[in-house]
């Protein structure tokens, strides 16, 4: 039996450019109809989770995705709402902004609340909960466990409604949507950890996916094969979207003395390197090596649509120029071979 996932990775406000893919694809196919699963890390997990729960409730999913697309777009001052910080912590962001280290939110404490995500994923999902989501579909959400009661020390962790027999601990079935969706989007420095509590069960904090996994493709193969949804790999086909390719590097002008990169350098505070860059070195290397293994044991069953931004958009950088890039950046991907790759396959669903 054939297994048809659709992968979503992580990259915040470039979830945008997510959408835009998944408008285009499904203009010309309806697949989103036809998914047997679907995978998302950060604001991939937003929209997945939301794909699954629109797929559950019956909704139109043509008129859902253009939905999250304005979302990205019109709301995206609700969804990074600065957080209101200490007075300890303002104080601090002046003496470092005294001697031009920068400061400012995401330094001495979360950049943003995440009141006004929640706001909007409300709108989506409500207050359903894992268990609402059909058996029949796959939705496999990645996110960091920073504690577990039955084992020592942080765990990747995947959410899904599928029952894999593996305890009580792990079965996630009344946990809200909403809470999974904040889970997986939780970016170090940029949003807080997401506690997750449902039914008298504390599940502890959680962190954004992309620490480990910003691109799920992987994960979602592991829950399709786990679940019994494809009895070996030669049956899953793949469709993943990530949220464009970024022009950052670090040179060697940049480097200068290597000895000299401590924490400061590496998050652009004390160097020219791209404010947050270890963030964003640890959410791209991440996501291409997921793609370049699953590309490993799917072969040409897995099509990748990634196309390159013309300049940075960074995670929360929501001016409009930065819509303009991604707008760009769509059209190019629709003029390339990759995406009549994925129309033929998505059409053969």
């Amino acid at each position: 039996m054939a297994f048809r996932l659709v992968s979503c990775d992580g990259g915040g406000i470039r979830g945008y450019l997510t959408c835009l893919i998944l408008q285009g694809l499904q203009e010309e196919t309806q697949f989103l109809e036809k998914a047997d699963g679907f995978a998302g890390t950060s604001t991939g997990g937003l929209i997945a989770v939301a794909l699954a729960d629109g797929r559950s409730q019956g909704k139109d999913l043509t008129a859902l995705i253009t939905d999250l697309a304005s979302h990205y777009r019109d709301d995206a001052d609700t969804i990074f709402r600065e957080n209101e910080r200490s007075l300890v912590d303002k104080a601090l962001d002046e003496v470092l902004r005294k001697f031009k280290f920068g400061g400012g939110p995401g330094i001495t404490a979360a950049q943003y609340n995440s009141t006004g995500l929640a706001e909007i994923g409300e709108t989506l999902v409500g207050d359903r909960t894992v268990g609402s989501i059909s058996s029949d579909l796959v939705m496999a959400i990645n996110t960091v466990c920073l504690h577990r009661s039955d084992q020592a020390g942080w765990a990747p962790f995947t959410v899904t409604n599928q029952d894999l027999g593996n305890g009580s601990w792990l079965d996630m079935s009344a946990v809200k949507l909403l809470d999974v969706a904040l889970a997986s989007s939780a970016a170090p420095t940029y949003f807080p950890p997401h506690l997750i509590t449902a039914d008298g069960v504390d599940y502890g904090y959680f962190a954004d996916g992309g620490t480990f996994a910003n691109n799920p493709v992987l994960n979602g193969i592991n829950i399709a094969i786990a679940a019994d949804r494809a009895e070996g790999l030669e049956q899953i086909e793949a469709l993943s979207i990530g949220t464009g390719q970024q022009p950052t590097d670090i040179s060697e002008e940049m480097i200068k003395d290597p000895d000299d990169w401590g924490l400061l350098k590496w998050f652009g505070i004390t160097s020219n390197a791209p404010r947050g860059a270890l963030i964003e070195l640890l959410l791209t290397t991440s996501a291409e090596n997921q793609y370049w293994m699953a590309r490993l044991v799917l072969k040409d069953r897995l099509v990748r649509l990634n196309p390159p931004l013309p300049k940075v958009v960074g995670l929360s950088t929501h001016k409009p120029a930065a819509y303009d890039l991604m707008d760009e950046a769509y059209q190019s991907i629709k003029e390339s071979e990759d995406w009549m790759r994925a129309v033929q396959m998505l059409r053969g669903w």
